[in-house]
């Protein structure tokens, strides 16, 4: 009798995980096949602002995150600052600035996990806090993309 209710118990939360890890405001189904929302700070060689969109490191690894999800991107440039308030107020979807997991902000927005470590600095991107299922999707993809990434920064 036991075994039926804990089976039955196991199998009840089981079906409430469904669509696991969440997104309170639904930032990976609104971007894929739909638009990014990405702010940038130029800081090279991680993010290099040119006349029409961002080039460098982290601004690649975006464009192929962007198709992979078959989404485009809209870029939006400014100062560090700025952009996150702007991520804070949820305008944007995450922010590249060459930016490190020292970073001030961590109390205030969300960072990824760190996606490459460069002598003591560890990097990461700077996102929307809650938004789960996205930052997981963006964090995969960057694991991905680990060794590429040592290739690409050695010196």
């Amino acid at each position: 009798m036991k075994i039926k209710v804990l089976f039955l118990l196991g199998i009840w939360l089981f079906a409430g995980c469904e669509n696991y890890p969440k997104d309170p405001d639904k930032t990976l189904e609104k971007v894929r096949h739909g638009t990014l929302v990405v702010g940038y700070a130029e800081n090279p060689p991680w993010v290099i602002k040119t006349a029409t969109e961002p080039g460098g490191i982290e601004a690649q690894l975006i464009k192929e995150f962007a198709a992979g999800l078959g989404a485009r991107i809209q870029w939006q440039n400014d100062t560090e600052q700025d952009l996150f308030e702007r991520l804070e107020k949820k305008e944007l979807h995450l922010v590249i600035a060459g930016l490190t997991d020292k970073n001030a902000w961590k109390s205030k927005i969300s960072f990824t996990k760190p996606y490459l470590q460069k002598e003591k600095d560890k990097h990461v991107m700077a996102v929307q806090k809650g938004e789960n299922a996205f930052v997981l999707e963006l964090e995969k993809f960057l694991k991905n993309q680990e060794e590429k990434l040592k290739k690409t920064t050695a010196p």
